[in-house]
């Protein structure tokens, strides 16, 4: 057995036991009844900066153990591990302080268990676990929970927000119908809104599949000027609401990068609606453009509110914007700076963070590879395969359940031009569908009797489709629903609400696809 070879290895047991407490990654003491400590191993004085010498024969409370206010050592009596002396009587998991030699304190988990002769303590022996990184571990937990319930309760909030303009609009388009500029008005209105929480919901999504590596990117050569340029027109409306001045400050030559340009315009606009909204009205904002040549350096700095050396520390982090906003004017879940941080990781770059403090106002750099210039027979900038071409008619099935939901759709497709039929029935649309032969199927993903996905592949088996689009419609948009609607065979996947200037560009490149070359 184990254990003999131990002993005929080992016939000295008090050699075994040396060996066994001086290799132990935990802190051994041993101390007589009365407290005075007698032994204490390698990792107990590695803990505590004393020698062997220093340590013995002293009581261990009043080497290491926490102290009154008033500096006094606590009485034998009133110490949680001395309580147990001359007992047998055995403590686990209790946590204290200790303190060093050179007076640092330090948390620690300590068990103490007596050794009984004849029936009578001798002596007790103390395990000790410094417990600094686990306190540590726990206080980041404790900060990451509360900063995810302040988020929650803001999210709450910045949701709730909308509805009232849209219940109030809803109601005004019930109570006067035939009121055309009061049905405009109102029509804006909940537009504005439903586009306010479209926003707010995707950048939920947006950092959540950064977050999980789920974002697949359509790299192209791109310009930086392109890129400025589109974000600048997205930011542009809040920095003019807020009387900013914006300076814009790049190079004349082009500079090229290999990126996604769409998710690198939602970086730059991202980091200036950060901007806009954390600096006082009438203040300054830049955004520059400087490079080398192998790195691309994008930078915003503005005069606003500034941060702390901490809040500069965690700027990035999920949650963590939550804390900075002390004027909620603007609304906004602040999840901007991650979402930026997770994009330019995804293109290779990374992402930094500087203020002189509150008050002092803050600057953003994202950092990119560059690109060296491409030759005439390069893609430029922005130039893809397929480019949008406007929509030609074309005959489109809409399966909805949500009757409300298809007849809306409808009608944005046939202001666009586009014959449409609408079927809230799967099976009934599986009977139109072979009668009308529609070029364009959109289908919701949640249908009775059965689901959206088993519809496409029905229409899918069926040789006469062979050449149709089908377009899956659903509230589901995460990139593992979008694997699923590709495989039953979809071609395109489109989140609700359904976004008009997308579409309408799905369906012109449909429509060039199918044209004769």
């Amino acid at each position: 057995m184990f254990i003999d070879e131990i002993h005929q290895r080992f016939p000295d047991s008090s050699l075994l036991a040396q060996l066994i407490a001086e290799n132990s990654m935990h802190g051994l003491v041993m101390m007589d009844a009365q407290g005075y400590c007698r032994y204490g191993n390698k990792a107990w004085l590695d803990m505590t900066g004393y020698t062997l010498e220093e340590f013995a024969a002293r009581p261990l409370h009043d080497l290491v153990h926490h102290h009154h206010p008033d500096g006094r050592p606590f009485p034998l009596a009133e110490c949680p591990i001395g309580c147990t002396l001359g007992k047998n009587m055995v403590v686990r998991g209790h946590e204290d302080v200790f303190f060093r030699k050179d007076g640092s304190a330090f948390p620690v988990a300590c068990a103490a268990t007596p050794v009984v002769q004849d029936g009578a303590p001798i002596l007790m022996i103390l395990e000790v676990r410094d417990i600094t990184d686990d306190q540590h571990a726990r206080e980041r937990l404790q900060a990451a929970d509360r900063r995810k319930d302040e988020f929650l309760a803001m999210l709450a909030h910045e949701l709730r927000n909308p509805m009232a303009p849209i219940r109030a609009a809803a109601e005004l388009l019930r109570k006067a119908p035939g009121n055309e500029e009061l049905v405009r008005r109102a029509g804006t209105i909940i537009e504005r809104q439903v586009g306010h929480m479209v926003g707010l919901v995707d950048d939920l999504l947006d950092v959540s599949r950064v977050t999980r590596n789920m974002v697949v990117l359509d790299k192209d050569v791109v310009d930086m000027k392109r890129v400025f340029a589109e974000a600048v027109e997205q930011a542009q409306p809040l920095i003019d609401a807020r009387g900013h001045a914006l300076a814009l400050r790049m190079p004349h030559d082009e500079v090229l990068v290999g990126a996604d340009q769409m998710r690198l315009v939602q970086v730059v606009a991202n980091l200036l609606n950060n901007a806009a909204k954390y600096t006082p009205e009438g203040g300054r904002i830049s955004l520059a453009l400087e490079c080398t040549a192998t790195m691309v350096e994008v930078t915003v700095s503005d005069t606003g509110i500034g941060m702390t050396r901490e809040m500069v520390q965690h700027a990035f982090e999920l949650f963590m914007q939550a804390e900075r906003a002390s004027d909620r004017a603007q609304g906004g879940l602040g999840l901007g700076l991650a979402l930026v941080k997770g994009l330019v990781e995804l293109h290779g770059g990374s992402v930094r963070c500087r203020s002189a403090g509150l008050g002092r106002g803050s600057s953003f750099s994202v950092y990119l590879p560059r690109l060296a210039r491409e030759g005439d027979d390069a893609p430029q900038a922005g130039q893809r395969a397929g480019a949008v071409l406007p929509a030609d008619p074309m005959r489109i099935l809409v399966v909805a359940d949500n009757r409300d939901a298809a007849v809306t759709l409808a009608m944005l497709l046939e202001a666009m031009g586009h014959e449409v039929l609408v079927e809230h029935d799967p099976y009934r649309a599986l009977a139109l569908a072979g009668s009308e032969r529609p070029q364009v199927y959109m289908l919701d993903i949640g249908l009775p009797g059965i689901d959206g996905l088993e519809l496409a592949r029905r229409l899918r088996a069926r040789p006469e489709n062979a050449g149709a689009t089908l377009i899956a419609l659903t509230g589901y948009s995460q990139e593992r629903d979008r694997e699923r609607a590709l495989a039953a065979g979809f071609d395109h996947h489109l989140a609700k609400p359904v976004d008009t200037a997308r579409l309408a560009a799905l369906l012109g490149r449909t429509r060039s696809d199918r044209l004769p070359v």
